[in-house]
């Protein structure tokens, strides 16, 4: 599913983006540069490892 990303200063929407994702984009409208970064990947239950 796509999100929105919308410019911070003036909500200008400027991408629709997936969830592991990494962009840096300047608003056209008002220059503004907006970073965003997926925080972590999502782990499937088959992939994680118990200690």
């Amino acid at each position: 599913m796509l999100k929105d990303f919308r410019c911070g200063h003036c909500k200008r929407l400027l991408a629709r983006m997936g969830e592991n994702t990494e962009l840096q984009i300047k608003c056209s409208r008002c220059g503004t540069l907006n970073h965003v970064k997926a925080v972590e990947p999502r782990v499937n239950a088959g992939e994680r490892h118990e200690r």
